[in-house]
């Protein structure tokens, strides 16, 4: 009956018109285009990726060395995490303590990239704690000099530092320019001598016991030496901010200490100035390793790579006085003079073997701890 009164195309009309309304609230519900039925992801059985899951920044964790060190890598972190959608965590911990967090974590690794300045990355690759990196994956490795690379495949050196000698010019008018100086009567009383716990006091007496016929096997002329200087010492610390208060309270003019920290007494306004010993200056070369057992080592690796770059390591010597380790970089002749710095003064460091001292350091501190003890 109802056939016969609208007519067949009434009816065809009126079913086309049901189709239309029933595919529109279907558009409506489920479609995340907004309804637009030519996106290819509208008709497929797969849901679409949100632009938030696509855009979640990556996670690191990373360790640096506190104090100014750090504060000038913070501000170049801010630029990594905009330029690789990223979250970067600092952790502060000087490379003995990073070493050993890496090593109580293994297996469950808190940190994905650590950095260190005494030699341990040849500790931790061979307790597989850091992982070898595919140097495909570093843009700037050809840019490096040669010293600044690993034999062995880990991360190279992102900066350079000298251990030399740092003077107040204020007091000491003619300059040092051997170890030798150190031993000089003129400073009794006001030498600056490092305990071995901190690097640089342990590179002071392996250049002692280089200059006196020893070496990295056998650091007795070196211990016998320091003997000698301690009559002359005004203390012997551990810190970094010790060493400043002393000079900055005048009881230290000399001492045997870093570039890198030279640079940073200067700019607080005290009188320091370094120089690199005629005998060489002993070299650290400091690096940025991806932990074995990183959750995210691909992004880790990129954060190695950015560290490398001419204009970071140009900014950082800047900032901090620590000498590039990539070829193209261009500091003043202000900054050259305070630092390691070109094929030749790089070439002429003293890159001490890494794997005999920390084999033998435990032996060492014995012997300090009992010359000291005296």
């Amino acid at each position: 009956m109802m056939m016969k009164r609208f007519g067949k195309k009434s009816v065809l009309l009126f079913l086309a018109a049901v189709v239309l309304v029933i595919a529109g609230c279907g558009n409506n519900g489920n479609n995340a285009n907004g309804g637009n039925t030519s996106s290819p992801s509208s008709s497929s059985a797969e849901p679409a990726a949100t632009p938030s899951a696509a855009a979640s920044p990556g996670k690191l964790v990373v360790t640096s060395f506190g104090g100014a060190y750090e504060e000038t890598q913070k501000q170049f972190i801010k630029e990594f995490e905009q330029e690789y959608n990223a979250k970067v965590e600092v952790v502060t911990l000087y490379s003995a303590d990073a070493l050993a967090k890496i090593r109580a974590e293994k297996g469950n690794q808190s940190i994905d990239v650590v950095q260190f300045s005494g030699g341990q990355e040849a500790v931790a690759a061979k307790e597989d704690l850091i992982m070898k990196l595919d140097s495909t994956k570093l843009t700037n490795l050809n840019s490096l000099y040669n010293s600044a690379l690993d034999s062995n495949g880990y991360a190279p050196a992102y900066a350079f530092d000298a251990l030399g000698i740092i003077y107040n010019e204020e007091e000491i008018k003619t300059p040092p320019t051997s170890w030798k100086d150190l031993w000089n009567p003129d400073y009794k009383g006001s030498v600056g001598l490092i305990d071995i716990s901190n690097s640089f006091g342990l590179q002071f007496i392996l250049a002692a016991a280089k200059m006196n016929g020893g070496d990295e096997s056998n650091i007795q002329p070196g211990l016998d030496e320091i003997k000698k200087l301690i009559p002359s010492a005004a203390a012997i610390v551990k810190s970094t901010p010790e060493v400043g208060n002393l000079f900055a309270q005048g009881e230290v003019t000399i001492a045997a200490y870093d570039a890198g920290y030279a640079f940073t007494f200067r700019k607080q306004g005290q009188p320091i100035k370094f120089v690199s010993p005629v005998e060489g200056a002993i070299g650290t070369f400091i690096s940025a390793q991806v932990v074995n057992g990183s959750q995210n080592a691909d992004l880790a690796a990129k954060f190695v790579d950015f560290l490398l770059r001419a204009d970071i390591q140009k900014r950082f010597a800047e900032a901090n006085g620590y000498a590039p380790t990539n070829k193209s970089v261009e500091l003043s002749a202000d900054l050259q003079a305070v630092m390691p710095y070109g094929e030749e003064a790089v070439n002429k460091m003293v890159r001490l073997n890494s794997d005999l001292v920390n084999t033998n350091k435990a032996t060492w501190t014995e012997q300090w701890n009992k010359l000291i003890s005296k």
